[in-house]
């Protein structure tokens, strides 16, 4: 995996998303360039704070139950 294959992958793999064998030439890259693993480090480190800001409350579960409810495939299961 070169560096433009890594920065491109930097979100997938924070979301775990990579599939074992990219997720490995991933890691492996990050070890040999030191640029990239500390981009790496920098995305991470921002997505956490991102997280933990954006995520702090749960929806209501009457919204919840109508949002899954407006999809066509989701309304029967819910009855």
């Amino acid at each position: 995996m070169d560096c433009q294959a890594v920065h491109v992958a930097m979100y997938r793999a924070s979301d775990n998303e990579l599939d074992g064998e990219t997720l490995l030439s991933f890691r492996q890259h990050l070890t040999l360039c030191a640029g990239c693993s500390h981009r790496f480090g920098f995305v991470s480190r921002l997505l956490a704070i991102v997280r933990g800001r954006c995520c702090r409350d749960d929806a209501p579960p009457t919204l919840r139950t109508r949002i899954l409810a407006s999809f066509p495939h989701r309304g029967a299961a819910l009855d």
